[in-house]
């Protein structure tokens, strides 16, 4: 009876532990793939940012003196002109001075007028002694006079002289004091017309800091009292762009910003100036890019805030696809960022045999020629007119840079980093010699097309062959947040996965 129950309980636990193995045990799965057609659209590929309006030149105007603001002839908004009046400092103080200073000039003057006067009298001394001593020595001569006399009127004669002589001394000083009191008196009405603080530019006042009767102080440093936009007409936007993004972005590029006052309207500018000044905060880079802007019906005003995009490029009619397509990948399939199109992808590089899954990695009948790419020498050959003179130049070039690079890949052992330097250094040399070459629209041509070059990328999408993901090299160019151009490997139709989910069998 015993031996029974123990069977049962072995039996039990076998149906169980089978039981638990039958729901526990994964359900059949299949995959199901989302396509996406490959068709024409427009693709326009931007940088966006945010910045702020200026103007495009903004006059502070400040006192170079203390004192109690007496008058204002300007208000906020008001148009000035070059030299109108805009304020005054009370200019009793300094009216005083200058009539002090011009009181000191009227007595520099008579006090030379007295010296001038010392002067004579001792010239007259100084002849009447002469005469004098010329009779004395007439006298001694017959013996009528001492010697001893005559050395007094020597004395004298002398004596009057040094007097002639510090009376010159004494206009000499006078003259000088003279001139010192005229420079004080310079000084003194040169800072009674700074009372009248004058616009130094013509423009708009965007800012005035100051009232009747406020004291400013010009010890340390100038007071401000208004600012000025020179020009309103035409705005800068000082625009924050992050270091990933700013070497996509060159001086000459078309823009559109809105403003929250006119979230509808859309304004146009381009890009004035690339800074390279650096600008961190919390340990972002960033530098400012400077946008010109019209604003003919004086919409837009200084300090607001313009959501920027700036444009790289825009094309209309090329073949694209979603982004999701680029980002798909099987599983168990290492993904890798593309690669430049003129240099080898994850898969190789272009060519017969390049890529997996289909000969030569370019789909037959795919949009472009052949694979992109060749040395920029070989880019200049074929899309720049040359003279044989020029020709037989780059020959010489692409030799020595062709030296250039086999010294490179050999001497860098196989350090990426050190290979990465030295390319780098071979190009920036490249462009040098190329500039002694060409002439100056041959090299704008060139940097065109280097520019076209480097927005090709080398991806890999994917497609459905047989019931198995296949892979496809493409080469891609412009992209905004939804789409990216496809310059070469797929044709219009052509049906690539964007997604994979499992179903449940």
């Amino acid at each position: 009876m015993k031996a029974r129950a123990t069977l049962i309980g072995v039996i039990v636990l076998a149906v169980a532990g089978g039981w638990s193995l039958y729901a526990l045990a994964p359900a059949s799965e299949e995959l199901e793939y989302t396509f996406a057609t490959v068709e024409p659209g427009d693709i326009e590929s931007v940088v966006v940012s945010s910045g702020t309006l200026r103007a495009l030149n903004t006059v502070i105007v400040g006192s170079q003196l203390s004192g109690q603001i007496a008058e204002l002839h300007a208000d906020f908004n008001d148009t000035v002109e070059a030299g109108d009046l805009v304020a005054r400092i009370d200019p009793r103080t300094f009216e005083a001075r200058v009539q002090q200073n011009r009181a000191d000039v009227t007595v520099a003057l008579a006090n030379i007028e007295s010296r001038k006067a010392e002067q004579v009298r001792a010239s007259a001394t100084l002849g009447q002694a002469r005469r004098e001593l010329e009779r004395r020595r007439a006298l001694v001569e017959r013996g009528y006079i001492s010697a001893s006399e005559l050395d007094q009127d020597v004395t004298l004669v002398e004596t009057s002289e040094a007097q002639v002589a510090i009376a010159r001394a004494a206009i000499t000083n006078a003259e000088a004091n003279l001139e010192q009191r005229k420079a004080t008196l310079a000084q003194a009405e040169l800072d009674l017309e700074r009372t009248n603080i004058r616009s130094p530019v013509s423009g708009t006042v965007i800012n005035r800091q100051v009232e009747v009767g406020q004291t400013v102080a010009a010890s340390f440093a100038t007071p401000v009292l208004f600012e000025i936009g020179e020009n309103l007409r035409r705005m800068q936007v000082e625009a924050s762009v992050d270091e990933a993004d700013i070497g996509r972005v060159r001086e000459g590029m078309r823009c559109r910003f809105t403003v929250d006052s006119y979230p509808d309207r859309q304004f146009r500018g381009r890009i004035e100036q690339v800074r390279k000044a650096p600008e961190e905060l919390q340990n972002v880079v960033t530098y400012k890019v400077i946008v010109d802007a019209a604003n003919d019906d004086l919409a837009l005003l200084p300090g607001m805030t313009a959501n920027v995009e700036m444009i790289l490029g825009s094309k209309s009619g090329v073949l694209k696809i979603p982004n999701a397509a680029l980002r798909f990948a099987p599983r168990g399939v290492r993904t890798e960022e593309p690669a430049s199109a003129s240099a080898p992808g994850p898969l190789g590089p272009a060519g017969p045999g390049g890529g997996p899954g289909r000969p030569g990695g370019f789909r037959p009948g795919a949009s472009g020629g052949g694979p992109p790419g060749g040395s920029p020498i070989a880019v200049i050959r074929e899309q720049v007119d040359l003279t044989p003179a020029q020709s037989a130049a780059l020959d010489a070039i692409e030799e020595r840079q062709g030296a250039a690079r086999r010294e490179v890949f050999q001497g860098a052992g196989g350090d990426r980093a050190l290979m990465r330097e030295r390319m780098l250094s071979l190009r920036a040399n490249l462009r040098r010699e190329l500039a002694s070459v060409l002439d100056a629209d041959q090299l704008r041509a060139f940097d065109a097309l280097q520019a076209g070059r480097a927005e090709r990328r080398r991806a890999t999408v994917w497609t459905l062959e047989d019931g198995e993901p296949t892979p496809i090299r493409v080469v891609t160019g412009l992209a905004d947040e939804a789409s990216t151009e496809v310059l070469q490997g797929l044709a219009e139709g052509d049906r690539i996965i964007v997604r994979a989910t499992r179903r449940a069998g």
